[in-house]
């Protein structure tokens, strides 16, 4: 789904990037495990907080019935 986001709200290459990578790590550590460092952490909780801002400005544009 995150692969997605640039052709459906716009979402930059890169930044779609980075949120691939978070969830990577979220994936690895769901199977074996191992905790996620606090670091990764803290950017995973700002990088959601971007993109919902982004989601809800892209309803508001797109979509306005829906916000």
């Amino acid at each position: 789904m995150i692969q997605t986001l640039p052709k459906s709200i716009g979402l930059s290459n890169n930044r779609m990037i980075v949120l691939d990578a978070l969830r990577r790590k979220r994936n690895t550590s769901d199977y074996s495990g191992a905790p996620v460092d606090e670091k990764s952490t803290e950017a995973c909780i700002i990088e959601a907080q971007a993109l919902l801002s982004d989601i809800k400005n892209w309803l508001r544009e797109y979509h306005p019935k829906l916000t």
